[in-house]
């Protein structure tokens, strides 16, 4: 049987979930779940092994009205190469009823994360916890020195700006971009565990980061340390909307949350048109970002707009690369229940949604 734990760290927002690989002999269960406390708050992890279909998934979820009302809480999975390095780019992401799933190939978890017959996913979980609503937004902040920390992160972001005190750089697209490990580890789960868990990366002064580039990735860091993006105001609008892709991606990549909702209110605001709604939809499925996908469908839901876009072979191959996509643009649409055709791109004929 297919055999699954959790394993505590120091963090007590991050866990792992050891899986072992089952073997075709095993009697492998449908469903296998574990119950956990993480950051004070019970959470219920599960496992869907590879048995009709040819990927593994992996959920979490927080049971029980052990939250106030007043927080927020964003969790984030991601699987464990054979070094023990975050790897984003193996399975996808997606939000089904309040649950982050991660949906993997079994073929790709074998060939990159594998060892000794079994495979580490890496779990955060972030609770927010919003001010007191018994205070108004107007109130002027306490004058208690207790509360009064200005300096600390401008001072952080300064030691940045200046390159000064560095303790880890990373090669990214040619460059090398210094940082402080502490303050990277305290703004994103991703890089805690990369800088300080228990693979290879904890113990490099420079790693390298595949398929970004060096604009993106010094972007991030500016906002980790400043807690806002550079001024666009000078950048043209597709420019800017290229940036903003690419920092979603990024952002996503490494779990700063606040970070990906920004660009993601940036893209819905000022984004999406006839031309890039469909590479949005697919930007919004692949890195679960529910409002920018709601507003591709109200984008598309006018008649003229989705006349357009839907007679595209883009549009097509996305539906029929994300089947759920298909199912949802069905219901909205009111799409008769056929499988999408594209004509043979040597005829004449427009390629169309039948």
């Amino acid at each position: 049987m297919a055999a699954c734990h959790i394993v505590p760290t120091r963090d007590s927002n991050i866990f792992r979930l050891r899986v072992r690989l089952p073997s075709s002999e095993d009697a492998t269960p449908e469903l296998l779940e574990l119950s956990t406390v993480v950051a004070g708050c019970r959470f219920r992890t599960l496992y869907w092994p590879a048995r009709t279909s040819p990927s593994d998934k992996f959920g979490i979820r927080p049971t029980g009205p052990v939250l106030k009302a007043a927080a927020k809480v964003s969790t984030h999975m991601v699987l464990l190469d054979k070094t023990g390095t975050p790897a984003p780019s193996i399975g996808t992401r997606f939000h089904v009823d309040g649950m982050f799933v991660l949906c993997a190939p079994r073929e790709d978890v074998k060939a990159n994360c594998v060892v000794d017959n079994h495979f580490v996913v890496l779990c955060s979980v972030n609770i927010e916890h919003h001010s007191d609503p018994a205070i108004p937004p107007w109130a002027p902040p306490s004058s208690s020195t207790e509360n009064e920390l200005p300096d600390l992160g401008h001072n952080l972001a300064v030691l940045w700006g200046k390159q000064e005190l560095t303790d880890v750089s990373f090669d990214v697209g040619g460059e090398s971009l210094g940082a402080h490990r502490l303050v990277l580890a305290a703004a994103s789960a991703v890089f805690r565990a990369e800088l300080y868990g228990p693979m290879a990366e904890s113990n490099m002064a420079s790693i390298t980061v595949q398929d970004m580039e060096a604009s993106t990735f010094r972007t991030m860091l500016h906002f980790i340390y400043h807690g806002s993006l550079p001024d666009a105001s000078k950048i043209a609008i597709p420019s800017a909307v290229a940036e903003y892709q690419h920092l979603l991606v990024a952002a996503d990549r490494y779990a700063v949350e606040r970070l990906k909702n920004i660009c993601e209110d940036k893209l819905c605001a000022d984004g999406i048109t006839v031309d890039s709604v469909v590479s949005m939809l697919e930007l919004a499925e692949q890195h679960v970002c529910s409002k920018l996908k709601a507003r591709c469908f109200s984008f598309l839901a006018d008649g003229d707009n989705f006349k357009v876009v839907a007679t595209s072979g883009e549009y097509l191959r996305l539906m029929q690369s994300f089947p759920n996509l298909l199912a949802e643009a069905r219901d909205m649409f009111k799409i008769p229940h056929e499988k999408p055709t594209i004509v043979d791109p040597g005829s004449h004929k427009k390629t169309r949604l039948c």
